[in-house]
């Protein structure tokens, strides 16, 4: 019988972390969402670009997300 806690924790692994490495400027400004820009000198409606370090964190947390979530799935087998 399979265990439903951990295929869930399987699938939802793997999501999450293909959407963190998929789309991680998107990531980053869902999370920083509301906060108060440190530079206020652009124009109105333009979009501050996301720094690369934080790009790179982003994918990285993604990738062990997807490992964590594969290791789960593999479990169940």
């Amino acid at each position: 019988m399979v265990d439903v806690r951990t295929l869930a924790a399987a699938a939802l692994g793997v999501l999450l972390g293909l959407l963190l490495v998929v789309a991680p400027d998107a990531v980053v400004k869902i999370h920083t969402a509301g906060r108060l820009p440190s530079d206020r000198s652009g124009e109105y409606g333009t979009d501050s670009a996301v720094p690369d370090r934080w790009r790179r964190v982003v994918r990285a947390v993604g990738v062990v997300l997807i490992a964590v979530g594969l290791y789960f799935g593999w479990t169940l087998l």
